[in-house]
This record gives structure tokens, sequence and C-alpha cells, in this order.
């Protein structure tokens, strides 16, 4: 399965971005795509096929735009944010409404 990568905006909305990475299990944005939404990224949303934990490169990236970062599958959704302590493990309900919940779900299957 193809990865999805999506945002979730300050006013608690979700925007697709497109994909353009060459493997399945990785992302990569389309940075001319990603930087119209830079002033209003409240959370950055990816899909894992497997775990929902970070990956090393997860990590990296998590270490350059810190907010949020939202990694989910069909059977799990966390939040991690990165600091200076280390990864943290968000309250994923503390950071999105409900509805916005549900909805996520249904977008990373």
């Amino acid at each position: 399965m193809r990865e999805k990568i999506a945002i979730i905006t300050k006013d608690n909305k979700l925007i697709q971005l497109r994909n353009i990475a060459k493997q399945d299990n990785e992302f990569k944005v389309d940075e001319e795509e990603f930087y119209k939404y830079i002033d209003n990224i409240k959370a950055i949303v990816h899909s894992h096929e497997g775990s929902c934990e970070p990956s090393v490169k997860d990590i990296v990236y998590m270490s350059l735009w810190p907010v949020p970062w939202i990694i989910g599958n069909r059977s799990c959704l966390k939040s991690y944010l990165f600091t200076a302590l280390g990864i943290l493990e968000l309250d994923i309900n503390s950071l999105i409404p409900q509805e916005l919940y549900y909805f996520l779900m249904e977008f990373l299957q």
C-alpha cells in the first residue's frame, strides 16, 4: 500500500497532499504544494503499513518540522512531537476533534 500524506490545518481541516516518492513505503511531498500551507499547519499526517511508531526517517523529518506528527493505519492512530527531551507521544484526542479522528481513520486505510 502506498503511504498517504496530509496536513491538518489550524482550523482542523484535513488536506491530502500528493505522495511523489518512488517507493510505496515512504512519502515525499512536492515542496510547492506543501509550502502553500506552511503558515497554517497544525499537524502532519501519514500512513504506515505496520506499526504506528515513527521510523528513523520520520524522526529526522520531525526534528525539521516541529509540529505534531500523526501516524496511522487500519488499526491505530498515534501522534508524536519531537522535543529537546526526545519523542513525546501526544494524546490524539486532545489534539484533534472526535469527528476528525474518525475521518483520519478512514483516510489512512
